[in-house]
């Protein structure tokens, strides 16, 4: 966008169905959202279909976002190892035979710090849910290390 600002956008969709005589897929390879690397202000891998408070997974995936990465303010020497950002994500994971509804995708905002420490990328993030459900497992504050987006 400019020398200091950067916008990342990223997206994921994710469609699976049994093959051959076989319904729909098995268990372990359904699809999941929700948290830092998907949907941040709700908890790792809750949101979709439960049963009994437990995330069920399902064959439909829909993931999404955009990101503002900024300097840090106020800061004369900026530190290329340290970054913020504000960010909006999207996103909700759909049953075997359940339609893609547009109202039942799950909205979150917040704002992210990144580190490239010597241990690797560390993301710390805090992000308030929107159209949340009240099955649905909020956690405002998420951290990760590993990969960044």
């Amino acid at each position: 966008m400019t020398e200091s600002l950067t916008m990342a956008l990223h997206g994921n969709l994710g469609y699976g169905d049994g093959y051959g005589d076989t319904e729909g897929l098995p268990f372990f390879q359904n699809f999941y959202a929700g948290g830092i690397r998907s949907v941040r202000g709700f908890k790792s891998n809750t949101l979709g279909v439960k049963e009994d408070e437990q995330s069920l997974g399902g064959n439909l995936l829909v993931t999404g976002g955009a990101e503002i990465i900024f300097p840090i303010p106020f800061l004369k020497k900026q530190l290329r190892s340290v970054r913020l950002s504000a960010f909006a994500d999207f996103g909700n994971v759909y049953a075997d035979g359940q339609d893609f509804e547009a109202d039942l995708l799950r909205y979150s905002a917040g704002l992210s710090a990144i580190w490239i420490s010597p241990f690797g990328a560390m993301s710390f993030s805090y992000a308030q849910p929107f159209n949340e459900q009240a099955d649905d497992e909020e956690e405002s504050f998420q951290f990760s290390l590993g990969s960044t987006f």
